[in-house]
């Protein structure tokens, strides 16, 4: 009489795990995939529905913030029209540390972990480069003044210097020929001075010399 139990086939099912944990990474595996679907529908333009989902449905929301998720899709695929606007913004700090030392930081930082983190430091780099000029004067030291403050807090600095600096626009030739473009070249769009009083930052912009130059005057001849 043959034994059945020592046929391949019990043996491989023998080595397989346990229904119920079969049951389980499955059910995860669906409830994954439901609040990634969850995150597409309700992440541009969402319908009522999908609205509904992502604020009623327990869990999804923590869940999504938790993978990092939660995070805008549509807008990263929009073209450009080649304005300065569309170029990359980026905030560099030099800070005077305590022990006298200088030390230089930049936002977004390319050695930050995970991606998503450095997504959202460019975003803020463009919001605060784009928050400048004459038509933003009242509002434009607001998010260098907050990311001054950050870093000053985190290294303990008694002050320094913040720039707002936005990429060139890259010329028709250089695409055209193919050349390497220098990805260093940045125009600066505002600087100020990191004063440090009494536990506050504040900054001092610095003007730039047309702004600050008092006009000639033509001085009428005799």
């Amino acid at each position: 009489m043959r034994d059945e139990t020592s046929s391949p086939a019990s043996a491989d099912e023998r080595r397989l795990p346990p229904n119920w944990l079969r049951t389980t990474v499955s059910f995860l595996i669906v409830v994954h995939l439901f609040a990634l679907l969850v995150a597409v529908l309700s992440n541009w333009n969402p319908s009522a529905l999908a609205t509904r989902l992502r604020q009623k449905v327990p869990l999804v929301k923590p869940y999504l913030q938790l993978l990092a998720m939660d995070q805008s899709y549509a807008p990263a695929y929009a073209l450009t029209f080649a304005m300065p606007e569309d170029t990359d913004m980026a905030v560099e700090l030099d800070l005077n540390l305590a022990d006298g030392s200088r030390q230089s930081f930049s936002l977004p930082a390319g050695d930050v972990w995970p991606r998503v983190r450095r997504l959202r430091d460019a975003r803020l780099a463009a919001t605060a480069g784009d928050l400048t000029g004459e038509t933003f004067r009242n509002l434009e030291s607001l998010l260098p003044q907050a990311i001054a403050a950050h870093f000053v807090a985190q290294y303990g600095a008694k002050g320094g210097t913040i720039r707002c600096m936005r990429h060139f626009l890259l010329e028709l030739e250089n695409a055209a020929s193919g050349d390497p473009y220098d990805a260093s070249r940045y125009l600066k769009v505002y600087e100020a001075r990191i004063l440090v009083r009494g536990g506050n930052v504040q900054l001092m912009k610095m003007e730039a010399a047309a702004e600050v130059a008092p006009a000639a005057v033509e001085r009428e001849k005799p």
